[in-house]
């Protein structure tokens, strides 16, 4: 894991992905004012460690000049031999300069490789790799970011000096005599050059003798490999506040980082510090610096504050005392007081943030019945300090208010379900839930203690005599004050008993239109019908018609030729029963022959000159489906007789068998797929 950590720094910075299956090589380019920068490295330890030895060729396309795509693209070799790694002897004033060249040097020529990291350094974590090949290419990749010079040294970069700003080029580079690793491209010009910008939200988060640092890192991770932090007392004097570039190690590809944070410590408080931010490429170059931001570390907080006495003013009104040694005062922003209906809380902040000189404070608001105050010290820094709990219980004798909103319903098995709006007395024990069974009789407290909620289910007997039954509801608070009752609640009880079933007494096929009529229930709380209707064979019937009125028939019109459909009529009463379907549905079969109007357009065109008479007809556009079509021929007054029976799909024809002067009739009669009837159609033609 932390092997591919560092792996990434590099390939995040050249904005490549790439597969594991396939060896290549991954290139990224840089354009300056006057120059390019490259840097490449293969996806492999093993085919990397090749690579070393072969070298790296790099050829450079000219493609565009003047804004303009050449016909024949300029091809020239910038590598007259392989890049291979300077020879050892030529690393040393490099090394001693710099670390990450020491690295590279020892994963190229070392006879082992073992990292020991600087004390305390962020390389410690990654020591142990699972074998030294690994441990060479991983650390060389995360030294050659952190040095471009020592990358090119090591044949892995290079800058091309030669280049125009009216051309842009494409840089290929191959690992020399090896196909197997695939080569790689990347195109851009001079005109591609941007400055760097500074990173942004460079914020310092101050505490006890050191300052949290902390900026934006997933927008310039792809822009910058490692930041550096300055820092200056004096705001003019600036100088870095590590030997080594900041490197984010915690940016993993299944939790990427979307900040980057360092922690500065300070020697002393209530001393002011500047500080200013940069990021730094994986070809060397500093971007931006960021305005400078400034800080100063805060002491922290050790006295908390003590609350020593409070006076009961009413039930909803206290006074609260509580005690801070003076000269703290100006080490802190102030106090907040808390207060919860239990030792253990959870607590609320019930204040803004009061004076540091303050010491008492009138707190106006609804209180518990067993109130738990304490105090928070908040610090310059928002660290808080809280003290011991101070339980006060107010004197209370105020009921709470009337409920409202009590409602209920009684089903078919007596089962009663009640509910109500609940109360907002923070005291609030319970309710007394009250019930009647006649409209005379005193209510009774059938729970017979505080019911904890704003529903409630009962159940009544449906065998006595009373159809009706009541109930109220009284709140009850923690001091047992009790409320005045809630207003009557009467609740029908429910019949068992279905109404009696309408039956039809007639029905009609005509028109193709099914023609109803029925008998109302004598049933007396009969509160509507429902006529449904189902195709004969199925199972589930469908609601054709409500009527709430004194209706007792209906026209069916939506209905489909020679299907047979039944039909049921129910009654409602209004306790929701529904009445039997046993005497109350009927069978029709839908049988209309009137015919369809198929055709809808019919034209005969004579031509004599052809010696012919054109026919030309279609069809209605209906879900009837037209599958022929038979046409009669005859000489006006004469019968006539088949002559040409066509598919549905044709609506042309020629007759050629013709005398002149002589008057014809055509009949045309459409075959459906529904075998329905289709109205013939008659046209007289003069040939």
């Amino acid at each position: 894991m932390l092997k591919n950590i560092l792996i990434s720094l590099f390939f995040l910075s050249i904005s490549f992905g790439f597969s594991q299956n396939k060896t290549t090589v991954m290139v990224n380019a840089r354009a300056q004012k006057d120059k390019i920068l490259i840097r490449w490295a293969v996806n492999s330890p093993i085919e990397w460690q090749k690579a070393n030895k072969k070298g790296f060729v790099i050829t450079r396309t000219t493609v565009l000049r003047d804004g303009n795509i050449l016909p024949k693209p300029e091809k020239i070799l910038l590598t007259l031999k392989p890049l291979r790694p300077e020879p050892l002897d030529s690393w040393l004033d490099l090394v001693q300069k710099d670390n990450n060249a020491a690295i590279i040097a020892q994963s190229i020529y070392g006879e082992s490789f073992e990292v020991t990291a600087a004390k305390g350094g962020d390389l410690s974590k990654i020591i142990n790799m699972a074998d030294e090949l690994d441990q060479r290419y991983t650390f060389a990749l995360y030294a050659a970011d952190m040095n471009f010079e020592a990358a090119v040294k090591a044949g892995w970069g290079f800058v091309d000096k030669d280049v125009k700003k009216n051309e842009v080029y494409a840089y290929q580079i191959s690992v020399f005599e090896s196909p197997k690793v695939k080569e790689s491209s990347y195109m851009t010009g001079l005109k591609d050059y941007t400055v760097l910008p500074p990173p942004t939200d460079f914020i310092a988060i101050p505490d006890d003798k050191k300052v949290m640092l902390s900026w934006d890192y997933e927008i310039f991770k792809r822009v910058y490999t490692s930041f550096m932090v300055e820092k200056s007392s004096d705001g003019i004097n600036y100088a870095p506040i590590s030997n080594t570039a900041l490197v984010n190690l915690n940016d993993k590809e299944d939790h990427p980082s979307k900040t980057m944070y360092y922690v500065d410590t300070l020697s002393v408080n209530d001393k002011i510090y500047h500080y200013r931010l940069y990021g730094i490429t994986s070809f060397g170059e500093k971007g931006e610096l960021t305005k400078p931001i400034t800080a100063t570390g805060v002491a922290a907080i050790v006295t908390p504050a003590r609350l020593i006495d409070y006076n009961i003013v009413n039930s909803n009104e206290i006074n609260l005392e509580w005690e801070y040694p003076a000269a703290s005062e100006g080490f802190i922003q102030g106090y907040e007081i808390n207060l919860a209906d239990n030792d253990k809380g959870p607590y609320k902040i019930v204040s803004k943030i009061l004076p540091p000189s303050q010491r008492k404070l009138n707190y106006k608001e609804n209180l518990f019945p067993s109130n738990y105050f304490t105090i928070s010290v908040v610090g310059k820094n928002n660290q808080r300090l809280t003290s011991q709990s101070m339980l006060i219980q107010p004197v209370d004798s105020i009921p709470p208010a009337k409920p409202i909103g009590l409602e209920g319903v009684i089903d078919s098995l007596g089962t009663v379900k009640l509910k109500w709006k609940p109360n907002q007395e923070k005291d609030l024990r319970g309710y007394r839930i009250l019930k009647a069974n006649t409209a005379g009789e005193e209510f009774v407290d059938i729970y017979h203690k505080s019911y904890i909620g704003n529903t409630y289910k009962d159940s009544v007997s449906l065998k006595m005599t009373n159809s009706k039954v009541y109930y109220r509801i009284a709140a009850e608070d923690m001091r047992f004050n009790i409320s005045e009752p809630s207003d009557i609640l009467i609740l029908d009880k429910p019949d068992k008993i279905p109404p009696a079933a309408p039956i039809f007494k007639d029905y009609d096929n005509k028109d193709g239109k099914v023609h109803l009529k029925w008998i109302r229930s004598y049933s007396e709380d009969v509160v509507g019908y429902s006529l449904r209707r189902r195709e004969k064979g199925k199972e589930k019937w469908q609601e054709i018609k409500q009527i709430n009125d004194t209706i007792q028939e209906f026209t069916d019109d939506r209905v489909e030729n020679r299907k047979t459909y039944q039909y049921a009529i129910l009654a409602k009463d209004r306790s929701n029963l529904w009445s039997s379907l046993d005497h109350s549905t009927i069978t029709v079969q839908v049988l209309d022959f009137t015919s369809l109007k198929i055709i809808t357009f019919l034209q005969a065109t004579p031509d004599r000159e052809n010696k012919k008479i054109t026919l030309t007809w279609d069809y209605n556009k209906s879900k009837e489906k037209v599958t022929g079509l038979s046409i009669y021929k005859n000489i006006k007054g004469m019968p006539a007789t088949l002559w040409r029976e066509v598919n549905g799909d044709i609506f042309t024809l020629e007759d050629k068998n013709l005398k002149i002067n002589l008057e014809y009739e055509y009949h045309l009669i459409p075959s459906l797929e529904s075998n329905s009837p289709a109205k013939e159609e008659v046209l007289t033609v003069v040939y």
